[in-house]
């Protein structure tokens, strides 16, 4: 999803030596994605993910790791010896805590900013809550990582991600927008209704959408609103991406081009940390 907005992207990650694996790298690469940072696997198979979608938009995944569940510290440590760390890095958790550990802990320390998607989460994830300096995450995922009952106050849920060492928590409410902590301020956002006919995309697009309008020094608040409305738009479709006319779409409704120049590790930094 950054790739569709930003093309100054690279995936670090493992794939296996079969077609699956050939025809992922492939694919990225003809998007532009960097993919030196694929580590080909021949002990096992690409990872794989079911998707299902029901009447209502909603989806969930089944997801067999396959290669990607092989990818350890050593692999991130690998990495950064042939490259600079980059400005922002975004993590999920499709691949073992201990390596989502110990690459939040190493770029950040190295000065890129870290966001963390807490998906897909386990109650063993909260200890990550306090390397990141973004957190991502639904409703749902953060009432599981906290271990409290669904029906939570948003500020209150906000309050105790902060309390676990959140230091920016965000919540993606669905069709009720968006909620975070950024500082002391807590900084909402609606969303215009619209008739979901695909959810499976709508997470990525708000991260990727929230991380480029970082990542180009925008307040926060307006990071918020245009990943709101990009997630708003894909769920509205059967595809699961973002096309150029929806960047200059997005663009249209905040009111700034999303991307300036390009930014280093020092100042996406700076930007967060300031």
């Amino acid at each position: 999803s950054i790739a569709s907005l930003d093309p100054t992207v690279t995936l670090v990650g493992r794939v296996g030596t079969d077609d699956l694996g050939n025809f992922i790298t492939g694919a990225l690469r003809a998007r532009g994605i960097t993919t030196d940072g694929i580590i080909r696997d021949d002990r096992i198979h690409t990872g794989v993910g079911h998707v299902r979608v029901n009447p209502e938009g909603e989806y969930d995944t089944v997801v067999v790791p396959g290669a990607n569940g092989n990818l350890s510290p050593a692999d991130i440590d690998a990495y950064l010896e042939d490259h600079e760390p980059p400005a922002f890095v975004v993590l999920n958790l499709e691949v073992p805590l201990p390596a989502v550990r110990h690459a939040a802990t190493r770029f950040r320390k190295l000065g890129s900013t870290v966001v963390l998607n807490l998906s897909p989460v386990h109650a063993e994830a909260r200890p990550l809550l306090r390397l990141a300096d973004v957190v991502v995450m639904n409703l749902s995922e953060a009432c599981h990582v906290l271990d409290v009952p669904q029906n939570t106050d948003v500020p209150l849920l906000l309050t105790a991600l902060r309390e676990a060492g959140a230091k920016t928590p965000v919540l993606t409410l669905g069709g009720g927008g968006v909620a975070a902590l950024n500082g002391k301020e807590l900084v909402q956002a609606d969303v215009e209704p619209i008739r979901v006919v695909n959810s499976v995309g709508a997470g990525d697009s708000f991260l990727g959408t929230m991380v480029l309008a970082m990542a180009n020094d925008h307040p926060f608040p307006l990071c918020l609103r245009a990943a709101n409305e990009a997630g708003r738009l894909v769920c509205g479709r059967s595809e699961s991406f973002l096309t150029p006319a929806d960047v200059q779409h997005i663009e249209r409704v905040v009111g700034v081009p999303l991307a300036k120049d390009p930014v280093s590790a020092a100042q996406a930094t700076e930007n967060m940390r300031g």
